[in-house]
């Protein structure tokens, strides 16, 4: 039996929804380019849990700059700022998931798609702890296809369009 990974099972996307979160917060205008975090020595205690950077056995990364945070996957930096700039509406960052594509349902007609799984804060499933791990790509639940049109979009100019899937042919 064939089954496409892809579009039929949903993970936690890790890393590759820092850049979402960093959207959010630059297309919400509370953060800008210039923005400096200080990661300290990689290991940052976040409403009783450790955030780390993955070179926290190393020192970290000090301060940095939001595209350096970027650009070296800090854990820290991403989540301290959304933390900061969200922690009182964690609301406003969820929706902003959503208004930049990466939590909205692709419709595909394939069987099985899974669309993303992208949870409202509420009382019942939502801790101090869910919006800086959320912002890092954990507590979520996106398929492939759903961060491959994501990262498409951002090359496209902003646009999202619908993945279109063609039959393989035999050669």
């Amino acid at each position: 039996q064939w089954r496409n990974k892809a579009v039929v099972d949903s993970y936690e996307p890790g890393s590759t929804f820092k850049t979402a979160s960093i959207l959010v917060a630059l297309d919400d205008g509370v953060v800008d380019t210039t923005e400096i975090v200080d990661t300290g020595n990689g290991v940052l205690m976040m409403h009783g849990s450790a955030m780390r950077d993955h070179n926290w056995a190393r020192g970290g990364y000090q301060k940095i700059s939001l595209p350096r945070i970027l650009g070296v996957s800090s854990n820290i930096g991403v989540s301290y700022i959304i933390d900061q700039k969200y922690g009182d509406n964690p609301r406003k960052f969820v929706e902003g998931l959503y208004r930049v594509g990466i939590g909205e349902p692709l419709d595909l007609e394939i069987p099985g798609y899974q669309p993303p799984i992208i949870r409202y804060p509420n009382k019942e499933n939502w801790w101090k702890t869910t919006l800086p791990w959320m912002s890092i790509g954990y507590e979520t639940q996106i398929a492939p296809i759903n961060t491959l049109a994501f990262y498409n979009a951002i090359a496209n100019n902003g646009k999202m369009m619908k993945p279109y899937l063609i039959e393989p042919h035999e050669v």
